[in-house]
């Protein structure tokens, strides 16, 4: 076995953008005059929006309606967290190093195109993916593998030669039902909270990912 591609995540693996969504969620519910409790916005605010929409505004939303919203609540995040926006320390010199050793590089996010662009291209990061797969493409959000069996599939590569970066328990969860190995990016989760998820690597930022190191999990 070998290591032949490294697929990420983004929101919260890429960047450190989850504060930002927080903060976008709770001016959005504000907006629509919900009121919704963090303990609420962290048990369903998972999967893609049109997963989340429906948790908060009823089952009988439709795609359509779900899509505005989503719209509207991304348009907040945007404007928020462009002045901020700065990648995790360390990955554009890892994905240089993942490219040097020709492993192929993917992306599988909950988000949409429209975050996904802005996000690509406000860094200058777009060239270095080989693959981008946004929930426009796969609608079927973590903890389902889709998204991540999909990029496999793109890529050209079988899943048990893929390594996941991942920040959150269902993104962790779709990574090893996919058959992929998987490292835990400690921003939305101190490291102790990792110990029973079944990860294969835990980092706090790039700087402590080794090429070496995550080599030997295929070995």
């Amino acid at each position: 076995m070998a290591l032949k591609a490294a697929i990420f995540d983004m929101d919260g693996t890429m960047i450190d953008s989850m504060p930002y969504h927080a903060q976008s969620w709770r001016e959005f519910f504000k907006n629509q005059g919900l009121i919704v409790s963090e303990k609420d916005l962290k048990e369903k605010g998972h999967g893609t929006l049109y997963d989340i929409m429906p948790r908060f505004f009823g089952e009988h939303l439709t795609r359509e309606e779900s899509y505005e919203l989503a719209m509207e609540k991304e348009t907040l995040f945007r404007s928020m967290y462009a002045p901020f926006m700065e990648p995790i320390p360390g990955l554009e010199k890892w994905l240089d190093l993942l490219r040097k050793h020709q492993i192929k590089i993917g992306l599988g996010t909950a988000a949409d195109y429209s975050n996904t662009d802005f996000t690509l291209d406000t860094l200058h990061l777009r060239s270095y993916f080989d693959v981008i797969v946004t929930s426009d493409l796969v609608p079927e959000g973590k903890p389902s593998p889709a998204v991540y069996l999909y990029a496999a599939g793109q890529l050209g590569v079988s899943p048990e030669h893929c390594l996941v970066f991942e920040d959150t328990f269902s993104g962790v969860a779709a990574g090893k039902a996919a058959g992929m190995k998987v490292i835990a990016v400690t921003t939305m989760h101190a490291p102790h909270e990792w110990l029973d998820k079944g990860v294969d690597g835990i980092i706090s930022s790039y700087h402590d990912a080794d090429l070496n190191t995550l080599s030997q999990l295929f070995e």
